[in-house]
């Protein structure tokens, strides 16, 4: 099952709606970066956040939330 992480700075579709659609397609939430996580779900990939760092350390692919919309729908 694809295990989606969303950041808080989703412009075009909100996090809950995202994770509402995620789950009717049967994927899986991660509320925290893990290494068992596909995708960070994010308006700006190119973010130093900690969170964001340790995502691209563990080698989590970031899309923006087009790519999402198209992976979805």
């Amino acid at each position: 099952m694809i295990k989606f992480y969303f950041s808080k700075d989703l412009q075009i579709i909100n996090r809950d709606e995202a994770k509402k659609r995620v789950l009717e397609n049967g994927g899986i939430i991660r509320e925290e970066i893990s290494n068992d996580l596909w995708y960070l779900v994010t308006s700006n990939p190119d973010a130093s956040s900690k969170r964001f760092e340790k995502a691209r350390n563990l080698g989590v692919t970031f899309i923006d939330e087009l790519d999402f919309l198209k992976m979805i729908d």
